[in-house]
């Protein structure tokens, strides 16, 4: 089988992050699939940032990652809200506003993504097979932050 090119395995993961937080807000899902959501949200934000943007600031997309990198700090916040309220049980109607307004951030930083680094990933003449292998190997480490609260206080 050959392996999927990057935009397939990160919009893959888009999609599913989207329906977990879609789920605690319409009442169809729960908090431990909320909770699975943001385990895969933070995951994804690793692997965008230790292994997509590296190569990509290589062949001059600076500025868009710069840009996806600070969205990333708007809806780290959110994430420890609602990952904690997650862990905490509460009742996930109190978690309904975080939700909003993490899925709305979602929505427009999404298309971006897609739209312009994806896209390049997937147009790179070389390496883009390794490129790939290294986003499904890639594993989470324990109190990983993203880049642009890395070096806030927790």
């Amino acid at each position: 089988m050959d392996t999927p090119k990057p935009s397939q395995l990160l919009e893959e993961q888009h999609q599913r992050i989207d329906e977990g937080v879609q789920g605690a807000m319409d009442g169809s899902g729960d908090a431990q699939e909320l909770a699975a959501s943001l385990d895969l949200l933070r995951l994804h934000l690793y692997l965008e940032e230790t292994v997509l943007f590296p190569v990509l600031e290589k062949t001059g997309l600076t500025m868009p990652v710069f840009v996806m990198q600070r969205e990333h700090g708007l809806m780290w916040p959110l994430m420890e809200k609602l990952a904690q309220g997650c862990r905490a049980q509460v009742d996930l109607d109190s978690l309904l506003d975080d939700c909003e307004e993490l899925f709305q951030l979602l929505q427009v930083h999404n298309p971006k993504e897609e739209q312009i680094l994806y896209s390049a990933a997937d147009g790179l003449e070389e390496g883009v097979q390794a490129l790939s292998e290294a986003l499904l190997a890639g594993q989470l480490p324990e109190g990983w932050r993203c880049r642009a609260v890395a070096g806030k206080p927790a």
